[in-house]
């Protein structure tokens, strides 16, 4: 696909029309480059021009909201390539009260927002660029290991203080697209059983949902990624702004079957990078996208992975799968 074209596709495929293409996207992390803006644009501009997705995910190491509010970071994870927090700022009930607000402009926030500046100098016009952005629930977990038992300990404190995250998140959510991003990677991991659901409209929806409201006359194209086993996808599907949704769609419900009948948006999905795509034959593969597109009639879905590509899937494998997918033919 052309990059001239790729503003046009992505908008045809949000309608559910065929698009020229079968379109595509891939991402993951970059370890070691990700520790400095330079290095991160660097590294996500040369795999775009390898692998040519759609629109580019900007993907900064998972733990960058955590260190502005006293995190320590550490090494890599081996499979998803994200950054360790060594030390949480959390380590007890008490230590919520110590928590300051930060300014998402400065620091490590605004490392990132320097990486979407340099991103999106090169790719304006050409490329559709999302910056990930954490949910504010899902930030806390990252400060703080025993976020739920603490939050039944206490609630009326970490109630207060999540809505400081819920600010601060909002903020940076904004200033990455003023930066240049084309719209949010909205990544949550709690929108599923862990919480009651009282507790989830309260503590995620409603957060996620300031988020993209006020995203939403600057953004071309928002995601909503449920991260984690059988989210409530139709709850998910009910947030405003959100123009694509991306889960793990072969490993856990809904299917993309399923999730169609409550979304009408576009579906990311149909690559299982931990399964098929990884340790299938290539026939099994190829017939995988085939079935796959075909019972979409080829509209209203990206083929791309459940979540980050693991670190052990190679370049090699990323072609196969992209050559599988460039060579189905529009419906």
């Amino acid at each position: 696909m052309t990059t001239s074209d790729k503003y046009t596709a992505l908008e045809a495929v949000m309608k559910q029309q065929l698009t020229m293409e079968v379109p595509y996207a891939v991402w993951k992390h970059f370890v070691e480059a990700d520790r400095t803006a330079t290095g991160l644009a660097e590294a996500q501009l040369q795999f775009q021009k390898e692998f040519n997705s759609i629109f580019m995910k900007i993907s900064p190491h998972g733990n960058y909201c955590v260190v502005d509010f006293g995190g320590i970071l550490g090494g890599y994870r081996p499979i998803s390539g994200s950054r360790i927090c060594e030390r949480m700022p959390i380590l007890s009930v008490d230590d919520w009260e110590t928590l300051e607000p930060v300014d998402p402009n400065e620091g490590e926030f605004g490392e990132q927002l320097k990486a979407v500046e340099l991103i999106t100098r090169e790719t304006e016009g050409k490329v559709p660029t999302v910056m990930t952005v954490f949910s504010p629930f899902m930030v806390a977990s990252k400060l703080d290991p025993n976020l739920l038992e603490n939050l039944s300990q206490d609630r009326e404190l970490l109630t207060s203080q999540l809505k400081m995250l819920t600010k601060v998140m909002n903020d940076f959510s904004q200033s990455a697209l003023d930066a240049g991003a084309d719209g949010l990677f909205l990544a949550t991991q709690h929108f599923n059983e862990q919480l009651r659901l009282d507790d989830l409209h309260e503590y995620d929806y409603q957060p996620m949902e300031l988020i993209l409201e006020n995203s939403k006359r600057k953004s071309f194209f928002n995601i909503l990624h449920l991260h984690g086993d059988k989210p409530y996808f139709r709850k998910a599907s009910e947030l405003p702004s959100v123009h694509a949704i991306n889960w793990h769609d072969q490993q856990t419900s809904p299917s993309l079957t399923e999730g169609r009948q409550d979304f009408d948006g576009a579906l990311l999905g149909g690559l299982d990078e931990m399964g098929i795509m990884r340790g299938g034959s290539s026939t099994q593969i190829q017939e995988e996208i085939i079935r796959i597109y075909r019972e979409f009639d080829g509209r209203g879905i990206i083929f791309a992975p459940g979540c980050v590509l693991p670190q052990n899937f190679s370049d090699e494998q990323i072609n196969y799968v992209i050559t599988a997918i460039a060579s189905l033919q529009p419906v």
